[in-house]
């Protein structure tokens, strides 16, 4: 397990953000990701200090009795692991106990965001069709990418009811990625600042992803419109691949039939941008 950050460090980084810096820059300067700074000041905010309890991971943990003060603890950090919530809990306990007496309250994970609806019959037409493709011949092409505004797509409520959660939508630094994913293998990544575009994307296959392909390749990809343009379709079938196109609202469906997870449906976490 690696060791944890210094306190010494936890207050020079708050120190620098509380002087007028943003947490964006106290990142780029520190080397931490944003998320841990976050935490941090949430643990400011709530203790005073950002000395975090040591001991949680191992040795006696206490249990927890006030099953209402633990509903409000959570309701308050619903989008936390439940070692996050060892941590950020006010007396020493395990991550087990966490677990446990989240069972015991009568809680569960889930998702916080809808999916919008699907076209089904065009779904099942491209399982159909990507399931007579051989799997060594499919390519799979995928955009990702973190903002300085990420949360989690998950969290903790009462069994039978939905979670909800608060996002800012405005945001004002993006990293973005575009990759192929082939026999479980990342091919042809770029990292660039800023969305994805058409002349972005025509440049990317121009210069990179075309390099990788070989003859009688599928690239599977996203129905958007600067994916359908011409010198697209002409790049790619100049080396004798070819273009499927998923179904729309159908981001599962970018996983391999094998039924790999495709590594750039990331999560909003800390380790995205470790990553990155």
């Amino acid at each position: 397990m690696p060791s944890p950050y210094s306190y010494d460090l936890r207050k020079g980084v708050i120190q620098y953000i509380e002087s007028g810096k943003r947490i964006i820059e106290a990142s780029q300067v520190f080397n931490i990701s944003r998320k841990v700074i976050y935490d941090w000041k949430k643990l400011k905010k709530e203790t005073g200090d950002v000395q975090l309890k040591t001991g949680y991971q191992k040795g006696h943990s206490h249990k927890i009795t006030d099953m209402e003060g633990f509903k409000k603890f959570l309701e308050s950090n619903k989008d936390k692991s439940s070692r996050e919530l060892a941590i950020l809990y006010p007396s020493k306990v395990s991550a087990r106990t966490i677990i446990n007496m989240i069972r015991k309250v009568g809680y569960s994970y889930k998702k916080t965001f809808l999916h919008p609806k699907r076209n089904h019959k065009l779904r099942n037409e491209f399982i159909e069709k990507i399931t007579t493709i051989d799997k060594d011949k499919l390519v799979f092409l995928d955009e990702s990418g973190i903002e300085d505004n990420a949360c989690r797509e998950h969290g903790w409520s009462p069994k039978g009811e939905r979670c909800y959660g608060e996002k800012v939508y405005q945001h004002k630094h993006r990293i973005s990625m575009i990759a192929g994913l082939f026999n479980s293998n990342i091919v042809a990544p770029l990292i660039f600042e800023g969305n994805c575009n058409k002349a972005i994307f025509e440049t990317y296959v121009k210069d990179i992803l075309i390099k990788e392909l070989r003859a009688g390749q599928v690239v599977v990809m996203d129905n958007i419109n600067f994916h359908k343009n011409s010198k697209v379709k002409e790049l790619i079938e100049s080396v004798g691949a070819s273009i499927l196109f998923l179904p729309t609202y159908s981001p599962d469906l970018k996983c391999p039939p094998s039924g790999i997870r495709n590594p750039l449906a990331f999560r909003r976490r800390e380790d995205i941008m470790k990553l990155l």
